[in-house]
């Protein structure tokens, strides 16, 4: 755990601008030792955000919870239990490639399901 940066959250409207919001919270929120994820935290934080709003069901909302040397914990919460799909894009392709950014780009990634809804989440190490 982080003596820097206690467990934040933060509740996000449920449109698009949810990929605003979770990015100035995340500017906001994350500490200067985890500054070396920023740039893939906020793409994958905006990914999430957007997916929530998108296919999933209000409310949302965006939490941060730094692990020290393990790392950061992204996680969007919302009230829909439909999983995130795996999607086979093209290179022409608009959208659909949420869970492969982050497949590729953070250290782990899941789901959690809850009688609320849904939590994806993902950890990113320096």
């Amino acid at each position: 755990m982080c003596d820097d940066t206690p467990f934040v959250e933060v509740r996000l409207p449920a449109d698009l601008s949810a990929a605003r919001h979770a990015r100035s919270f995340l500017r906001r929120s994350l500490c200067v030792h985890q500054s070396r994820v920023m740039d893939r935290a906020l793409l994958l934080f905006s990914e999430m955000a957007v997916n929530a709003v998108e296919h999933g069901a209000p409310p949302v909302t965006a939490a941060l919870d730094c692990e020290g040397v393990g790392g950061v914990r992204l996680a969007v919460h919302d009230g829909s239990p439909a999983q995130p799909v795996l999607h086979e894009v093209g290179p022409e392709a608009e959208s659909g490639r949420g869970v492969n950014l982050l497949q590729v780009l953070s250290e782990d990634w899941g789901v959690d399901v809850d009688p609320r809804g849904k939590t994806v989440w993902c950890v990113l190490r320096p």
